[in-house]
């Protein structure tokens, strides 16, 4: 995963809160593979490319907490919404954007 986009990286860690989680049956490196894999989709899908570094921080922050919900999916379009009236991104609506997009990518 050397050419994943660096802002992505943080959802390569979510193995390991995922694996502690109650009610997980994957083990750790099947949980690696999964979220390697939603980091790539978002890299291919251009996920962060319309925002600048803080609003791409938020962003993935956002989603790292989205992936590890009981419902992602529905995390997902509320963080959408909720970015929206976030004043502190600097382009909220494209912040959005990729909350949609990432959506898409995993096809949530």
């Amino acid at each position: 995963m050397s050419d994943l986009d660096p802002r992505l990286r943080p959802i390569l860690d979510l193995a390991e809160d995922a694996a502690v989680r109650p009610g997980t049956e994957a083990g750790l490196e099947t949980l690696r593979e999964i979220f390697a894999e939603a980091a790539m989709l978002l890299d291919l899908g251009n996920v962060l490319d319309e925002l600048d570094p803080h609003d791409s921080e938020a962003v993935v922050t956002g989603l790292c907490a989205d992936l590890l919900a009981d419902d992602p999916a529905a995390s997902i379009r509320a963080h959408a919404e909720a970015a929206l009236a976030d004043s502190s991104l600097h382009d909220p609506e494209a912040a959005a954007v990729a909350y949609r997009m990432a959506a898409y990518a995993l096809r949530l």
